[in-house]
Order: C-alpha cells, then sequence, then structure tokens
C-alpha cells in the first residue's frame, strides 16, 4: 500500500506526497516558488538556494528521503526547456554557468602548482565556495564527460 502524507509548503499550499511518485511535489515547488521567485528577484542561484531550502524544510518536517533534493533538482533541469525558458535570462543551465572552462582551467592550475595536498585542497575549497550544488553538480558533470568521454 502507498504511503501518502500531506505536506504543506511555506507558501501555504497543501500537496499529497507520494514518496513514489514525488513528482506532483516537485511540479509545485518550480510553479508556486522557483518561478515567481525568479520573477521577484532575476537571480537564478538565489531561486535555486530558495527551493532547496524549502525542500530541506519539508525534509526535516516530514522526516522525508533527503535525496528528494536531487529529484527535485532533475525535475528543474526538465523544465529549462519548457516553461523556465521563457523567463528573461535563462535559456539553459549551461548559459547559467557559461564560465565553466574557467573553472577547469582554475582546477588544473591549482593540481599543477606544486603545492602541497593540504594547500591543494584549500585552494580547491575557494573555488568552489561560491557555487551553488546545482552549479556544482554541473562541474562535476562536465568535469566527468571531459574525463570519460575523451
Amino acid at each position: 500500500m502507498t504511503e501518502i502524507k500531506k505536506l504543506q509548503l511555506s507558501t501555504g499550499i497543501e500537496v499529497d506526497f507520494d514518496k513514489k511518485a514525488p513528482t506532483t511535489l516537485f511540479e509545485l515547488i518550480i510553479s508556486e516558488i522557483l518561478i515567481p521567485k525568479y520573477k521577484e528577484n532575476a537571480d537564478w542561484n538565489l531561486s535555486l538556494n530558495i527551493i532547496i531550502e524549502e525542500m530541506n524544510r519539508l525534509i526535516k518536517k516530514y522526516d522525508l528521503n533527503p535525496k528528494l533534493k536531487l529529484g527535485l533538482l532533475n525535475d528543474v533541469e526538465e523544465h529549462l526547456d519548457k516553461d523556465i525558458e521563457e523567463l528573461t535570462g535563462v535559456d539553459k543551465i549551461e548559459i547559467l554557468f557559461l564560465n565553466m572552462d574557467d573553472y577547469v582551467e582554475d582546477i588544473k592550475k591549482i593540481i599543477l602548482s606544486g603545492k602541497d595536498k593540504e594547500e591543494i585542497r584549500t585552494s580547491m575549497a575557494q573555488v568552489v565556495m561560491p557555487l551553488t550544488l546545482y552549479e556544482l553538480s554541473e562541474l562535476f558533470i562536465y568535469l566527468g564527460k571531459r574525463t570519460f568521454l575523451k
């Protein structure tokens, strides 16, 4: 038997949550929080952080699986070619992260710098610290493709 929980978003909207089919929750978070917040502030990173925090709040309050954050981000990515693309300034995530090659070049310089392991770790942390979870994921995907698909 499927367990369905009633969840309440910070906006006050209630949703029936089925852990085997969480898409309804993701769709509501995107349509009721992400898109309005982005329209309001025109800051994609801030808007993404807001929905990640919303998901963190729901996970904690309703004892949900933390992996739901990844599902939410995957759902956001699916929307990038649809309704989110219609928002001014947002086409695809790659456009939001145009300086990907700059990050890769910075990482390469750090690794080849001859610094000891601790200095490399600190330098790498400084490079990636300002990135959101979503941007970090994109960076790992980019690096993985460059490494594994050569």
